[in-house]
């Protein structure tokens, strides 16, 4: 996600989910008319990993998994309903709430959304999109896609894939496995992870709050706190304007960390040992603690700025920090 501007990522958001609705609205023909508040309680047969593809406006969803080849969808249907889509087109099974056009469920979250339970295979694969509701989905153990405008994700014991982007909620992802992109802008982020398959985090204004076995991790930000716990690490990327990161980090031998700061403190807690070349900068003010070994930081004879520069243990890895005006501080457990 490029978190140079929020609205950069507001019209790339929204672009594909208007595109989605418009699509949407193109098929009602086929659907059949629902009440508003209608109570339902529906089912379809389907394979036993089929697709399945949710589409609402408002209020929340509650994603379960069963051992049935089969798709059943309960609960009430929002007040501003004018449609509901259940259907199976192929492989793929349909669940799409229509509601009015120029209906306030269009612009807020309010108590009148739907409010419905679902339940899947556990080996679905899920695309689940929504303009102002929450989410919780758990158990499946295949794809998950989620896009959501305004609304909190739970997200617990997810895999083969996971990618959630919100623009005003928090995500909360627990022992989600293998490839893993999460994204917001207004919202926190707070993840467990396990597996060996690259994961990313981006957010604008929220904090980051990552424990993960990856080897491959990105994580960037704004104006959000970084906290990352992370085992033995190939690769790690972390971008930040003005948040502060601290990260504790295993090492891998010929592994690569690169951390990049305006105004943020950064500390950076490695294994004991720890084999690196640190390669550590400010540019214009700020300070360095080295405690890691003895070499000390220098600095210039004209102008602001300082850098620290030593192989520790060999050199196996390399370490490269860098910030504008911000602290930078390395440890090892």
């Amino acid at each position: 996600m490029n978190i140079n501007t929020k609205s950069t990522f507001l019209h790339t958001f929204m672009a594909p989910l208007g595109a989605k609705v418009l699509l949407t609205t193109a098929l009602l023909s086929i659907a059949t008319t629902a009440f508003a508040g209608e109570k339902i309680d529906k089912t379809i047969d389907t394979s036993s990993s089929p697709k399945v593809d949710i589409e609402h406006i408002n209020g929340k969803a509650d994603i379960r998994v069963w051992d049935k080849s089969q798709v059943r969808v309960t609960g009430e249907l929002g007040d501003q309903t004018e449609e509901f889509i259940f259907e199976r087109r192929g492989d793929v099974v349909v669940i799409h709430v229509e509601v009015e056009r120029h209906s306030k469920s269009w612009f807020n979250k309010g108590k009148d959304g739907d409010d419905l339970v679902i339940y899947i295979p556990s080996a679905s694969d899920l695309h689940y999109t929504a303009v102002n509701a929450d989410l919780i989905a758990e158990g499946i153990t295949k794809a998950v896609d989620v896009e959501v405008v305004n609304g909190d994700v739970t997200l617990k014991n997810i895999g083969e894939r996971v990618e959630v982007e919100s623009v005003n909620g928090d995500i909360v992802l627990e022992n989600v496995r293998g490839r893993l992109e999460a994204e917001t802008v207004n919202g926190e982020i707070e993840a467990s992870h396990s597996g060996n398959t690259p994961v990313s985090f981006a957010s604008v204004n929220g904090k980051l709050d990552i424990t993960s076995d990856s080897p491959d991790v990105s994580v960037e930000t704004v104006n959000g706190r970084i906290d990352v716990s992370l085992q033995a690490v190939d690769v790690l990327q972390i971008n930040t304007v003005n948040g502060r990161t601290y990260a504790s980090l295993g090492l891998n031998k010929n592994g690569s960390v690169k951390a990049n700061s305006v105004g943020g403190a950064m500390e950076f807690v490695f294994q004991d040992g720890v084999s690196a070349q640190f390669d550590i900068e400010t540019h214009a003010g700020g300070n360095i603690v080295n405690n890691i070994s003895d070499e000390k930081s220098q600095k210039p004879k004209y102008g602001p700025g300082s850098w620290l520069r030593f192989i520790h243990n060999g050199g196996a890895a390399n370490v490269d920090i860098s910030t504008v005006h911000g602290r930078i501080e390395i440890d090892q457990k």
